[in-house]
């Protein structure tokens, strides 16, 4: 982390308020955002592992972060959510997630528009973060980036005839989560195109054992489409790891097919309106073990 004055200095920033064009040909990513509360709840959401590795282009901003291969998690953002978005071709590098955080709650809660910068491999990237109300007040964050292997690639097939996706809301979806019994070994979810359409048990000692079912119906449900019965365990503590996203995301789609792999879409409403998303895939005990 340096002070505003070195990076002025070493030439990293030439303006503190705003880049000109002719600057742009010094970075290969300039993105700034208005209010940074949506991103930094993204970023908390993806805590749990040490790095994140970043990839940007034209479609987007994407953080992803894994927990070897059972868990990985993705912030994905579109260049409608920020009030300038400039990227030259395709970006790859690592950061050190909690070094991230501890930039992004420099100003203790107190929300911040942002700045990001950004100029090629090996180079710092850069965040500029000035409070909404105290237009003297600004500070620059310079974190290291590393290069190294891309994440995992997953991904369910679109059509398969076990396909199955429902839409469920945020808040009903925390409030059944929050009920399980914290020492709970593993939860098995049922999606089915019959009674129950859509269930949960949790599995371990005696007293943590329990079901909870919604139907179809249900006014909890956004979106229920079921192709044939699915069902899956996985480890409870992989699906608290979602929890984060949970509390702060308006509605979940939750994917999965006959192989078990579960995918989660968070999505999350800044203040703009414009929607960011948390994906998550968790494999299940079976591929596991």
């Amino acid at each position: 982390m340096q002070h505003s004055k070195l990076l002025y200095e070493k030439g990293i920033l030439h303006n503190k308020k705003m880049l000109t064009q002719s600057q742009y040909s010094n970075f290969k990513f300039v993105a700034r955002l208005d209010q940074i509360k949506t991103f930094t709840a993204g970023i908390k959401a993806l805590l749990f592992a040490e790095h994140g590795a970043f990839m940007i282009n034209e479609d987007g901003f994407t953080c992803t972060v894994e927990q070897g291969k059972c868990i990985q998690a993705s912030l994905f953002m579109m260049p409608a959510c920020f009030s300038e978005f400039y990227v030259d071709g395709v970006l790859h590098f690592n950061v050190n997630m909690n070094v991230l955080n501890e930039c992004l709650s420099i100003f203790a809660g107190i929300d911040c528009t942002m700045k990001m910068l950004y100029k090629g491999p090996e180079a710092p990237l850069i965040l500029v973060l000035e409070p909404q109300d105290e237009c003297e007040i600004s500070t620059e964050c310079s974190i290291k980036t590393t290069v190294q292997e891309e994440p995992m690639e997953y991904s369910l097939d679109d059509n398969s005839s076990s396909l199955n996706v429902i839409f469920i809301r945020g808040p009903d979806l925390s409030n059944i989560f929050q009920e399980f019994d914290k020492s709970t070994e593993e939860l098995e979810i049922t999606i089915s195109p019959r009674r129950p359409h859509f269930k949960i048990d949790t599995l371990g000692v005696m007293q943590s054992e329990s079901s909870i079912e919604v139907a179809k119906s249900s006014d909890m449900i956004l979106m229920f489409n079921c192709r044939e019965t699915t069902k899956a365990r996985y480890k409870s503590s992989l699906v608290r790891m979602t929890q984060k996203a949970l509390s702060v995301a308006s509605k979940v789609a939750i994917k999965t097919d006959l192989s078990g792999l579960m995918e989660m879409h968070f999505m999350l409403q800044d203040d703009s309106q414009a929607e960011v998303y948390i994906q998550f895939f968790i494999t299940p005990l079976a591929e596991m073990d």
